[in-house]
Formats: structure tokens, C-alpha cells, sequence
């Protein structure tokens, strides 16, 4: 798999997520998750892992099939191809972006930044 460069704003990505990305960037900096395969999903869907040297573990959040302003999140363990992940996946659906921020921090352990 691909880890991709976070520059947020060359990404071909609707607008739902560029938010979501630039949101999780400001709560646990720069350097604080990668993406993966950006070229192969959907404009509507990313998919997220932290730190980046471990591929266990991976978010994929999505506003595809959900309400405006909402998101769908997949908690992936471990990172296994989409095809295969089903049975190692916890989907949730109908998050908010801060329930979303919350969740892929404490999935991913991303530890945040002192204050």
C-alpha cells in the first residue's frame, strides 16, 4: 500500500472531507496520521493510519450514503485490503465530524499534542 503526501488542500477529495482532514490535522498536527491509496477510493472516502510505520490498525471514514454533515466510519483491524476486511471491521454511521475526530484518535492512539 501507498502512503500518500497530507498536503489537505491538492487532494481530490469533496469538500466533507478536506474538512474532516483539516480537522483531525489541527487537533494532532502535521505529522500526526498518513493516508493511504488516496488514488484509489472514492472522492468521498479516505482512509487513515497513524503512526505511520504501523499498518495494524486503520480508519476509513466516508460521507457517502449519510446524512449532510455526517460521516461513516470503519475502525479496521488490522489493515486488510477493503475486500477482506469485513469480518475485522466495526462500522459505524450517522457521526458527527467531532464524534469522527474522536474515534479515529482513540482507535488509531494517535497521541495528541501538549498543550
Amino acid at each position: 500500500m501507498k502512503e500518500t503526501v497530507k498536503n489537505i488542500w491538492s487532494l481530490d477529495k469533496d469538500p466533507s472531507i478536506k474538512a474532516i482532514l483539516i480537522m483531525l490535522q489541527h487537533e494532532v498536527g502535521p505529522n500526526g496520521f498518513m493516508l493511504l491509496d488516496e488514488n484509489l477510493l472514492d472522492a468521498k472516502a479516505v482512509r487513515i493510519i497513524f503512526p505511520p510505520t504501523q499498518r495494524e490498525l486503520a480508519a476509513y471514514v466516508y460521507s457517502y450514503a449519510q446524512r449532510e454533515a455526517h460521516y461513516g466510519l470503519d475502525l479496521e483491524f488490522p489493515y486488510l485490503i477493503e475486500a477482506r476486511a469485513d469480518d475485522q471491521t466495526i462500522r459505524l454511521n450517522d457521526l458527527t465530524a467531532e464524534e469522527v475526530l474522536r474515534k479515529v484518535v482513540e482507535h488509531l492512539e494517535i497521541r495528541l499534542p501538549a498543550a
